[in-house]
């Protein structure tokens, strides 16, 4: 299945479509998890800061990404120990992801950890709002065999549309931010404002650039923020389709 995910979002549950909302309210931390070899483990903190128990339920999704879009489908290799929790009024529960495959990480492991709040129907007044929080924590099993990242840029016409691709055949992610191109015009165009998110290990992830960039033959240069310092690149121009 195909899904998108920041590394918090939060959805709504809607009980009706009038009167005031009522929540919980589910905290996690810490918002992404590096998990290195040899280690096969680490913990996320559920934190329960209401006056009500709550209950959660934590799921883990194998993420890629395939034909350059967010892919998830559920993890058979790594599992959260509990996958339900009930949380007390203002105290902190313990949840651990464990990869359970015994073959070494040689090209870094990428996965989702989702964490949903699970309304209290029999908590809910009526003509109300069930608010229910989703956390989609980034996870990452690492390796110093797998090695650094290794970025090229390419552009293509689709359907008269720019779409503006990085390729990775590294063995690390690589996150960005703040990414522009500019055309033979000279001027900038924000493709992502903030987050562009990441480009997975032997993966690629591409863009719909906005109207503004020219549709060109020419390259572009790419500027963005990775998260090993700043990125000046030429993005090549593929083949028309």
């Amino acid at each position: 299945m195909r899904l998108f995910f920041a590394a918090f979002c939060t959805t709504l549950t809607f009980a009706t479509t009038t009167g005031v909302v009522s929540a919980a309210s589910l905290q996690v931390s810490p918002v992404s998890l590096e998990i290195p070899a040899p280690e096969m483990s680490k913990t996320i903190t559920l934190n329960n800061p209401g006056a009500a128990p709550l209950k959660a339920q934590i799921r883990v999704y194998r993420w890629s990404l395939v034909n350059g879009e967010e892919h998830l489908e559920p993890a058979t290799e790594v599992v959260a120990s509990p996958p339900l929790a009930t949380l007390q009024p203002k105290t902190d529960y313990v949840v651990r992801i464990v990869r359970t495959a015994k073959t070494p990480v040689t090209v870094e492991e990428t996965y989702r950890l989702l964490v949903d709040e699970i309304p209290d129907k029999s908590q809910q007044r009526p003509n109300s709002i069930a608010m229910a929080f989703r956390y989609s924590v980034p996870v990452f099993f690492t390796s110093k065999m797998a090695g650094g990242p290794n970025l090229s840029w390419s552009t293509q016409v689709i359907n008269g549309k720019t779409h503006v691709s990085a390729t990775n055949t590294g063995g690390r992610r690589v996150r960005l931010a703040d990414l522009k191109a500019t055309d033979s015009q000279g001027k900038p165009v924000v493709i992502a404002k903030g987050l562009a998110g990441y480009v997975l290990a032997r993966s690629s992830k591409s863009w719909v650039a906005p109207m503004g960039l020219q549709k060109t033959a020419q390259p572009l240069l790419i500027t963005a923020q990775g998260d090993v310092g700043p990125i000046n690149a030429q993005a090549l121009p593929q083949t028309t389709r």
